[in-house]
């Protein structure tokens, strides 16, 4: 086969070409390896900088942690202020019972007080009952006292003088007059009395004998 200029430079670019890319590769490679030991020293130097943290660490004292609370003392401590709590308040309930049976005393004694006035006033009301009643009939015995000497009066002058003093007097004197008087006395009386009062008369003698 004849060999033409045109398959010679066609070889030597495509030697051209595979050298570069050698080349590049090998760059690659390199780099790579360059990252990967760059990434293992700044891993290195990180461990050994954790580690002297760490040492550091250990060389700080612990603080101390706080004591846990006891769990009987707790207990009892909330008993003895739950007895505290019931004491205060039966301390409060004895005081108001106090003061209760204070006022009550007070309303008792009120109460009797009261009673004492009621008691008072109702016989006072009777006494005075007792002497309005004495009073009462001591004016009615002298009224009828009055009445009677009225009665013999009458009863002794002629009747037309005693029915012209009777004609002048109040109804009702008249008809008490008349009442006391025996039937004989007061028909001749009445014979001589005005008219118009005699029968009123009449008719209250009538309703009450």
């Amino acid at each position: 086969m004849k060999i033409t200029k045109s398959m010679v430079w066609l070889v030597m670019i495509l030697l051209g070409m595979a050298v570069c890319i050698a080349g590049i590769s090998q760059n690659h490679l390199l780099l790579g390896t360059s990252v990967a030991y760059g990434a293992n020293d700044a891993d290195e130097d990180k461990g050994k900088e954790e580690k002297q943290d760490g040492a550091e660490k250990k060389e700080e004292p612990c603080p101390e942690c706080p004591e846990c609370p006891d769990p009987a003392k707790v207990v009892l401590e909330g008993l003895e202020k739950k007895k505290q709590a019931i004491e205060e308040e039966r301390q409060a309930m004895e005081r108001e019972k106090k003061e209760l049976e204070q006022y009550a005393a007070q309303v008792d004694e009120k109460l009797e007080s009261l009673a004492t006035l009621r008691k008072q006033i109702q016989e006072d009301m009777a006494l005075l009952d007792q002497k309005k009643s004495r009073k009462e009939m001591e004016a009615d015995r002298k009224f009828e006292a009055k009445l009677a000497k009225l009665v013999k009066m009458y009863t002794g002058m002629k009747p037309k003088n005693a029915a012209a003093i009777i004609n002048k007097m109040d109804l009702a004197v008249a008809q008490d007059i008349f009442l006391r008087m025996r039937g004989e006395s007061a028909s001749k009386i009445l014979g001589f009395v005005d008219a118009e009062k005699a029968a009123k008369i009449s008719e209250f003698l009538a309703y009450k004998k």
